[in-house]
Formats: C-alpha cells, sequence, structure tokens
C-alpha cells in the first residue's frame, strides 16, 4: 500500500505543477496577478516555469523582494539576473551570492527601513559574513530574530533536528533558504 502511495504521488506531483502554472498563465492573461499569486501558493512543489510565474507576477506587483521566499525555489538565478532590477537583485540571492547583491542594491533602492523584507534580510545575513562590507545596514529587530535563530542552531547538534526546529520557526526568511535549502 505504502509503494502504491509514493507512485501515485510521484506521478500527480508533476501534473499539480503543471496545472498551477496553466491557471497562472490564464490569470496573468486577464490581468489578475493577485490571484495568481494564489495559485499552488501553499504547496511545496514548483518547477522552473511556475517560478518564472511567480517572479512575473510578483514583479508586476511590485512584490518581488517582499515574497519571494514564501514560494518554493528551483534551480539558479542567473537567468534573472539578466533582466535587471528586482530580478536581478532576486537572481543573486537565489545563487546566495551576497557579495553581489550587496554591490548592486544600492543602484536600485536606498538603503534604509524602506527595503523590502528580503533584501533587509540577505543584509542582515551579509552583516554575519562579512566585515568589510560597501553596504552597512543596521536593523535592531531583524539582528536579535537573526542572532534568536542561531541560538536556536546551536541547541541542535544534529544537522537534521536542526533544519526542523528551524523550520518551524523561520520558514519562508531568506535566511532559511540561505541555511537549508537549494
Amino acid at each position: 500500500m505504502a509503494v502504491l502511495m509514493l507512485v501515485i504521488g510521484i506521478a500527480i506531483a508533476p501534473r499539480d505543477v503543471d496545472l498551477y502554472a496553466q491557471h497562472m498563465e490564464s490569470l496573468m492573461a486577464k490581468g489578475d496577478y493577485q490571484e495568481a499569486l494564489k495559485v499552488g501558493e501553499r504547496s511545496d512543489k514548483t518547477n522552473r516555469k511556475l517560478l518564472q510565474l511567480r517572479m512575473e507576477a510578483l514583479n508586476h506587483e511590485h512584490l518581488l523582494g517582499e515574497r519571494l521566499f514564501q514560494y518554493p525555489i528551483t534551480g539558479k538565478g542567473d537567468e534573472f539576473i539578466k533582466k535587471g532590477g528586482d530580478y536581478e537583485l532576486c537572481g543573486y540571492l537565489i545563487n546566495k551570492d551576497l557579495d553581489r547583491f550587496a554591490e548592486v542594491l544600492p543602484r536600485h533602492y536606498k538603503i534604509d527601513k524602506q527595503l523590502p523584507r528580503y533584501y533587509k534580510q540577505a543584509l542582515i545575513q551579509y552583516n554575519h559574513l562579512r566585515s568589510n562590507r560597501p553596504v552597512n545596514y543596521q536593523d535592531e529587530v531583524l539582528e536579535t530574530d537573526y542572532q534568536d535563530m542561531q541560538r536556536l542552531e546551536a541547541q541542535y547538534p544534529d544537522k537534521k533536528a536542526r533544519q526542523v526546529a528551524v523550520f518551524r520557526q523561520y520558514e519562508g526568511t531568506y535566511w532559511y533558504f540561505y541555511a537549508y535549502l537549494h
């Protein structure tokens, strides 16, 4: 019975993602980007086409740096880097290239509290990786959250248990993506 369930799950999963992509394309063609972003939003399944559609819809709604990592990510960000703007910044984040991200960010945004959510989280992560930085961003609340995550990680010597514990509290953050995904 377990093997049958596994086979059914494997056979259905790609169809779900294809249906999500078709439905998103239909909604986006009608100009309903907000509704398109709801398609498959609770699913952990994705493919490259679905990621591209989500990024297009998020960009249209000016939410790319605010919501991208709430969705599953697949592949590298290289093709997005070529598009410039928020696509480029998110491409660097997908690639975990925080040096290039920090270098390019000031060309597109003023470095202040108004930055999109994931850009701020990436800068906090970057602060902990580099002492000599082209961008210096400080946010006491985010810094506290990041340090809380590090303390939580330190409580679990087992890698799998650590990931589960961090997932429960930090899933959907750039920090979780950077440390555990992709």
